[in-house]
């Protein structure tokens, strides 16, 4: 009972930490942004950011068969599975594109160009920072402690698989043929999280991969 009780927390967290993730969205895609509700605005961010990262910290205390968030954070191995891992986002993108032909741009990417034609430029501080953020806790690290607590072969890759699939259903719920590369780039996030046991990495290599994406 105890274990289904915390799982249904987990549940209600991750919940909560999307629909919180998406009100920030609204927030950075205004098209007009005054002094006061960018200051506003940033401190809903981190306060959103904050909590995540809190309740992350707290769940792992209550179960960490993972070993995840170990310190020392950072390694200089790790920051290569990180680096390694943004270029085979890039080149799997590359291929697939070639692969596939016809309309080259995902519906999801194109709404986002549409938005950031027309939005203030705080919308590219929600692309490359606060959504790799928000979406990495989300789809990594709140996923994996909810639906995937214990550390063996078959929770690694059927995780990976898992959480590759809600990560391409939340950028692509129309199932389009653009399903597969997002599902492929969220497997590669979850193994960089997995490999890395730490947020860190997976973090950051969804940023490289976000600030190549918008230059």
């Amino acid at each position: 009972m105890k274990t289904f009780l915390r799982f249904l927390g987990n549940l209600a967290t991750v919940i909560i930490a999307f629909v919180l993730y998406t009100l920030l969205q609204l927030g950075y895609a205004q098209k007009k942004v005054n002094l006061l509700f960018a200051v506003i605005l940033a401190v809903l961010t981190v306060a959103v950011i904050y909590w995540m990262y809190w309740i992350y910290k707290r769940e792992l205390k209550q179960e960490n068969d993972w070993f995840f968030n170990a310190k020392p954070h950072w390694d200089a191995r790790r920051v290569i599975i990180s680096v390694a891992a943004f270029f085979a986002l890039v080149i799997f993108q590359v291929a697939y594109i070639k692969l596939v032909g016809g309309n080259t741009v995902s519906q999801n990417q194109a709404e986002l160009d549409e938005v950031r034609k027309v939005a203030s430029p705080m919308f590219n501080i929600l692309l490359i920072v606060v959504g790799p953020i928000c979406e990495e806790f989300i789809f990594r690290a709140l996923f994996f402690n909810t639906f995937f607590p214990a550390d063996n072969t078959l929770n690694k890759w059927v995780g990976i698989v898992a959480s590759g699939f809600v990560f391409a259903y939340g950028h692509d719920p129309m199932f389009s043929k653009f399903i597969y590369l997002y599902w492929v780039m969220g497997m590669i996030l979850a193994w960089t999280y997995v490999e890395t046991k730490d947020i860190r990495y997976s973090i950051l290599t969804h940023m490289l991969n976000n600030l190549l994406s918008i230059l």
